[in-house]
């Protein structure tokens, strides 16, 4: 049972904040989803699967060959953008503290146009991306 919480609402699309990545589910389809799990290449095949907006993950200290923040140049390919938070910033597997204390520390092409930075709290990146989603649906 996917335990999923709505932060915020605009238009059609929503926040959605979970624990886990593998919460996506039909129901976070062109929503922004933030999460605890690292970026990696199983979480990037989740957010394409799922078709999400836009998701935020956490870095997990980017790992070997930037493993932990695999999913935001997959992500990229498929027209996804894509960030993670700091893994100093935030508890790995508390998609909250994702929300609430996280730091962007690196983000995709995609999350770029959308004017999302490294620095930017995780609360201001996935206003911008919520924004940017509906500004793209018109």
């Amino acid at each position: 049972m996917a335990i999923q919480k709505i932060v915020k609402q605009s238009g059609n699309r929503k926040i959605v904040v979970a624990d886990s990545a593998a919460d996506m589910d039909e129901s976070t389809k062109g929503d922004v989803f933030v999460d605890g799990s690292h970026c990696g290449v199983n979480v990037g095949e989740m957010t394409i699967h799922n078709e999400v907006g836009a998701m935020i993950g956490n870095d997990a200290g980017m790992g070997k060959n930037d493993a932990g923040i695999a999913a935001l140049k997959m992500c990229d390919e498929h027209g996804i953008p894509a960030a993670a938070v700091a893994a100093m910033s935030a508890k790995i597997g508390s998609g909250m503290s994702t929300y609430e204390q996280g730091q962007i520390s690196v983000v995709n092409e995609e999350a770029k146009k959308l004017g999302v930075t490294p620095g930017m709290s995780a609360i201001e990146a996935a206003d911008k991306l919520l924004e940017g989603l509906n500004k793209s649906e018109k």
